[in-house]
């Protein structure tokens, strides 16, 4: 079962990439045939399977030579990776599926605000959508967990860039809304905490090495999908463990 969760991560992570270029250039990503963007070429069924073909060819356009980006294999391993962690961690059950969509769409959101530094209004407007398939699917979750969820971050958030004349981003805002509406109250706060405590880290990291300045921005999409994606798996280890370490359990 491993193996075909695997597959079918990698044939999915191939039509992420797909979206991670299109969608910011409002280009069609199901009607336009899939092509080389250097010399336009429609590729063969040969050239798209996923990570072999780049490996193939050993990252080149066989037609122009033009050089393939290591993020197409990068998306398609890393989405074939957490269908496997959502497969071991929930197991064969119906609610694995808005899951194992979040993951996808995490994905694209952190590669396109790593271009954009814009979060699509369509990505958001899906993990609603989830969050309310999830609510339905998912016993855990409750639509009191969900609604509270949605306001838990995403209102602190949207006071923060009232009050700082655009301190966090309007994507940022939204995708913490439409995310505490699938993961409820506590994993969200969860999520959050991970995201500043690793995008703080990161970015003295970046300045000590000189390749940031202070006032420089950093996309905080790829960090928020980082914890929201944590809290997921680990959300309920990480409350239980900290409850413990706080002896409040």
């Amino acid at each position: 079962m491993e193996v075909l969760v695997l597959v079918f991560g990698l044939v999915i992570g191939s039509f992420l990439n797909v979206c991670i270029y299109r969608i910011p250039r409002k280009e069609s990503v199901v009607t336009v045939p899939s092509h080389c963007t250097g010399c336009n070429v429609k590729l063969k069924p040969y050239d798209l399977i996923p990570v072999f073909s780049f490996l193939i060819l050993k990252g080149r356009c066989r037609t122009c030579s033009e050089k393939i980006s290591i993020r197409y294999p990068v998306i398609e391993s890393l989405n074939a990776l957490l269908y496997l962690i959502c497969y071991w961690r929930f197991g064969f059950a119906f609610h694995i599926i808005p899951k194992m969509i979040l993951c996808s769409t995490l994905l694209v959101i952190s590669a396109i605000d790593i271009d954009t530094q814009e979060i699509p209004n369509g990505s958001v407007l899906l993990i609603i959508i989830l969050g309310l398939a999830n609510i339905f699917m998912d016993p855990s979750l409750t639509w009191k967990d969900g609604l509270i969820g949605f306001i838990a971050v995403s209102v602190p958030m949207l006071i923060i860039a009232l009050i700082s004349n655009g301190g966090m981003g309007g994507g940022d805002i939204k995708l913490m809304a439409a995310a505490g509406l699938f993961l409820g109250w506590k994993n969200i706060l969860t999520a959050f905490f991970i995201a500043c405590l690793i995008a703080g880290f990161s970015g003295m990291v970046l300045i000590m090495i000189k390749k940031r300045g202070r006032k420089d921005k950093i996309p905080f999409g790829p960090f928020l999908a980082f914890g929201l994606l944590t809290a997921m798996f680990l959300g309920q280890d990480i409350i239980q463990w900290y409850l413990h370490f706080a002896g409040i359990l």
